[in-house]
């Protein structure tokens, strides 16, 4: 009987290990493909983002204040 649980025990361990490895070797490779994938470049700030970041700001700061106003 005790023999038995610890079996189990064991075969349940092994299987969480395992799940773990596994899942940590999926997710080091989904880093590595999305690294490749974005590069600094991509990310650099143009202008045109600038001006539709700005311009998100405002909108924001707007409603924000306008909810502020309402209570």
């Amino acid at each position: 009987m005790i023999g038995e649980s610890i079996n189990f025990m064991i075969l349940g361990m092994a299987t969480v290990f395992s799940f773990l490895l596994i899942m940590i070797l999926i997710l080091k490779i989904q880093a590595f493909i999305i690294g490749r994938l974005i590069t600094e470049d991509n990310l650099s700030s143009n202008p045109e983002r600038i001006i539709n970041d700005n311009k998100k700001v405002a909108v924001i700061s707007a409603a924000i204040k306008k909810h502020k106003e309402s209570k």
